[in-house]
C-alpha cells in the first residue's frame, strides 16, 4: 500500500479545510507504516485515537460552517460524517476489544479511510466549493 500523498487535486480552496484534510492524509500514513512492522500495536492504538478524535473535531468544524451557510446538502454531508464516523468507531472497538489481529484492523482501516478520505474530498467535499465561495468563504 502506498503512502497517500497529498497533491492539489484535493484542494477545496479553503486554507483551514485543507491543512485539516492534511493532517488526516497523516493519519492514514500513520496506520499504512504499521502494516510496514515499523510500529506497534500501542502505536496503532495512538493512531486510531488520534484520527476519531481528529476527524470528530474537522467534521464538527466543517459541519457548523455548512450549517451557518445553509447548505442545502447540509444533511446529507453530514450523514455521510456520521456513517463515516461510526465504520471507524467499529473498527476501534474490536481493536480494543482484542477481537482482532492489530495488523489486519490496521490493514483494514487504513484502506476504509484512504478510499472514504479520497472519495469524500474528491466528490462530497468539492461539491460544497462553489457554494462557499458564492456565499463569500476564503
Amino acid at each position: 500500500m502506498q503512502k497517500l500523498e497529498w497533491d492539489d487535486s484535493y484542494a477545496t480552496g479553503f486554507a483551514a479545510l485543507d491543512e485539516e484534510h492534511k493532517m488526516l492524509f497523516g493519519f492514514i500514513n500513520d496506520l499504512r507504516e504499521t502494516l510496514l512492522g515499523r510500529k506497534g500495536k500501542e502505536v496503532i492504538e495512538k493512531v486510531l485515537e488520534g484520527l476519531l478524535d481528529y476527524t470528530n473535531g474537522h467534521f464538527f468544524n466543517e459541519e457548523i460552517l455548512l450549517y451557518k451557510l445553509h447548505y442545502p446538502e447540509y444533511y446529507a454531508h453530514k450523514a455521510a460524517h456520521e456513517k463515516f464516523l461510526s465504520e471507524v468507531r467499529g473498527y476501534y472497538v474490536t481493536f480494543k476489544a482484542g477481537d482482532a489481529d492489530s495488523k489486519l484492523i490496521s490493514a483494514e482501516i487504513t484502506a476504509v479511510v484512504t478510499e472514504w478520505l479520497q472519495e469524500h474530498i474528491m466528490k462530497v467535499d468539492k461539491a460544497y466549493v462553489p457554494f462557499l465561495k458564492s456565499k463569500g468563504v476564503r
